[in-house]
């Protein structure tokens, strides 16, 4: 399994889910020393880990983490397009630069991605996953950028799963809301009422709370297996029911 933004939130509670299921790991992330100690905590897992360090919005980098994927597993079951960058800015606020930055890596970095791992897939055998996000369908403030590029992403993976479907690789995309990771706390405990924005995140759910990482894990593992054979072309809300209000 291939996870980009495998270091850390999301994208390592992917790798554990996945490892502690059997699946050998690559993480793809930017981080190196977040990197190479997620793929030492996969590793004592008992199965194979490999970090490479790589921007995703660089195509040569990208190209070669597949070149040693390739020469290390031969193949690959399942590519996790997981690794996002979200600025604030409203369309206004948002420099050219910002702009261009969160494309490049929320969704060139898929088409990177992609390129380079599904054709390691073997017909029949694969599954994409994209991560996408609740504010590609609801709206808050000031997130022009990042919710555009996360909407972008539920077309993207429907094209992608009819695309694909002639060789037998499913393609489905998870919704999280608020998840309680690293980067969102961080965010909650830097904002100017870290107390108000705690609370006003879990109001956006029906459950009153956060999500955990694993939760969402969970979801994309099972999109990946052979329960959700029937399943694709999907988003998948993982959001305590933000979507329902």
């Amino acid at each position: 399994m291939i996870v980009s933004g495998g270091a850390s939130g999301l994208g390592l509670a992917a790798g554990m889910k996945f490892a502690q299921n059997g699946y050998d790991i690559v993480i793809v992330d930017i981080d190196a020393a977040k990197g190479t100690q997620a793929e030492s905590e996969i590793r004592k897992l008992g199965v194979n880990a490999l970090f490479c360090q790589c921007d995703i919005s660089n195509k040569a980098q990208v190209e070669e983490a597949g070149r040693l994927v390739r020469e290390k597993f031969g193949r690959a079951d399942v590519l996790i397009n997981n690794a996002g960058l979200e600025i604030r800015g409203s369309i206004l606020q948002c420099t050219e630069a910002d702009w261009i930055r969160t494309y490049d890596i929320n969704l060139k970095g898929i088409y990177y991605m992609s390129n380079a791992f599904v054709p390691l897939m073997a017909a029949g055998q694969g599954s994409v996953i994209n991560t996408g996000s609740i504010l590609g369908y609801r709206a808050v403030g000031e997130r022009a950028a990042y919710s555009s590029s996360k909407g972008a992403i539920d077309t993207l993976t429907r094209s992608m799963a009819y695309d694909l479907a002639p060789n037998g690789i499913r393609v489905n995309c998870v919704a999280p809301g608020a998840i309680d990771t690293p980067l969102l706390r961080g965010s909650i405990n830097d904002s100017p009422d870290p107390a108000a924005t705690e609370q006003f995140l879990n109001s956006k759910s029906v459950l009153n709370r956060m999500g955990r990482p694993e939760e969402v894990a969970n979801v994309m593992y099972f999109l990946a297996s052979d329960e959700a054979s029937f399943v694709t072309g999907a988003t998948w809300f993982v959001d305590g029911g933000w979507s329902i209000l």
